[in-house]
């Protein structure tokens, strides 16, 4: 149960902080100012930073999907 709830954590950890990276990437993409893309978000281009953050929400729903199949499975165990 303590690795069910940990992957809940970490699933919904991803999915906030890919929305933000991602949604900082657009920000900066349509802003304007392509150099605060290295500066802010760690990425070369506001691409990259798009496509990270991207990756973490699928990551998330990934990992959270698992997490609620082990849950569902704890539950019918019990």
């Amino acid at each position: 149960m303590f690795f069910t709830k940990l992957g809940r954590i970490i699933a919904w950890l991803l999915v906030i902080l890919g929305g933000i990276r991602a949604s900082l990437g657009f920000v900066i993409a349509f802003g304007g100012n392509q150099a605060m893309a290295q500066r802010y978000l760690g990425s070369g281009t506001t691409g990259e930073a798009i496509d990270k953050g991207l990756l973490f929400i699928l990551l998330g729903v990934a990992v959270g999907m698992i997490a609620e199949i082990s849950r569902s499975v704890a539950a019918r165990a019990d």
